[in-house]
């Protein structure tokens, strides 16, 4: 198993035989390519999500939330190994404590310590808050390619209008025509809208999937394992 779905597999994640995702580019460089990479998904987005209360959980960010947890892999047994230790336990008929307690039972014999796995954890969790950084400057350069600047142009198309309707008879045909493009780009900008809200749920509700039970977890390790 590649180390991605080895990370993938300790998480609850929605099954993908039914439906593929579309693939996400693998960033070699850092920063701006990172960036790019984000900017692309919330262009090509999957429909393989399930229904959270605020959103999606999205495939497409998922995976970029995942690629970037396996970019900064620990070495030996650490919070992931644990995690999935976890979910393969889970499958049995156990309680949570017992869970917890026979996942640390076999982390211990490989060096692992309740506040060792709890510095892992909060390593991940600055991983993905980085990526959220990444998400939302991102989300910003789609608001303003799709929506300030075509608020703009309605608002100087508007009075381009006006500026017709006052002329002589010979110009109505113009009028008319520029009091059709603006319904559509009015109309074009309302869908950008939506698409924005419903992509930037689509992220709250991956990056909540993943940190909720990530701190569930650094949790039950503070309840059960000291």
């Amino acid at each position: 198993m590649s180390l991605f779905k080895k990370i993938k597999s300790a998480f609850v994640i929605e099954d993908e035989k039914t439906e593929q995702s579309a693939p996400v580019k693998k960033s070699v460089e850092a920063g701006s390519t990172e960036e790019a990479n984000m900017d692309e998904a919330l262009t090509i987005r999957s429909e393989q999500s399930y229904a959270t209360p605020d959103g999606k959980v999205n495939q497409q960010f998922t995976n970029i939330l995942l690629k970037a947890i396996e970019a900064q892999n620990q070495e030996g047994f650490d919070y992931i190994e644990f995690k999935q230790s976890i979910q393969n336990l889970l499958k049995m008929d156990m309680d949570e404590a017992t869970v917890y307690k026979s996942a640390y039972a076999t982390a211990q014999t490989l060096g692992a310590t309740p506040d060792g796995l709890t510095a892992s954890a909060q390593r991940y969790l600055s991983v993905l808050e980085k990526e959220e950084g990444k998400f939302n400057r991102a989300l910003s350069n789609q608001r303003s390619k799709q929506i300030d600047g075509g608020l703009g142009e309605i608002k100087n198309l508007e009075q381009t209008i006006q500026d017709k309707l006052d002329q002589i008879e010979q110009l109505k045909q113009e009028v008319e025509t520029s009091k059709s493009k603006l319904v559509g780009m009015k109309q074009e900008i309302e869908e950008a809208n939506l698409k924005i809200e419903t992509t930037r749920q689509d992220f709250i509700a991956s990056y909540s999937n993943l940190v909720s039970q990530i701190n569930l977890d650094v949790e039950n390790i503070s309840k059960y394992l000291k």
